[in-house]
């Protein structure tokens, strides 16, 4: 009887059995918070980009040459993440072409950014690859 007690009043290995338990699910979630706020803000980024290549079309592009306007939009889309390789590759794109509506210029802005989450769409649904894509047209005078 003496023994028996003694068994089930012992918790040294409590600690042990929980964080066994809960470590599992504590560091799924935390991942998948963190993978969540990784694609928040590579859209925020894809988002601001966009707007800032419009916003210095509107500004600059008016009298400018053709290849400045768009070197001067990709720089604008840079400076606007805060990363001077954010426009590499196919990721930001401009084009200076005749609007819908027929007036004579218009310049539409795109970024497409890739993210790849850190854990795989096994352990939560929503994580797979993502492209974050905006575009932005602005008619120039």
């Amino acid at each position: 009887m003496r023994l028996l007690k003694q068994v089930l009043c012992c918790t040294r290995a409590a600690a042990a059995v929980e964080t066994a338990i809960f470590a599992p699910f504590f560091l799924i979630f935390t991942f998948g918070i963190a993978d969540l706020g990784s694609a928040m803000y590579t859209r925020m980024a894809a988002n601001a980009a966009t707007q800032a290549g419009a916003i210095y079309a509107i500004v600059h592009c008016s009298a400018s040459t053709a290849a400045a306007c768009l070197s001067g939009i990709e720089q604008a889309m840079n400076d606007a993440t805060a990363d001077s390789s954010f426009c590499t590759g196919t990721v930001c794109s401009a084009s200076i072409a005749a609007c819908a509506d027929g007036s004579p210029k218009c310049i539409s802005v795109s970024a497409a950014y890739p993210y790849t989450p850190m854990l795989s769409s096994a352990l939560y649904s929503w994580a797979m690859d993502q492209t974050a894509q905006y575009t932005a047209t602005v008619r120039v005078q």
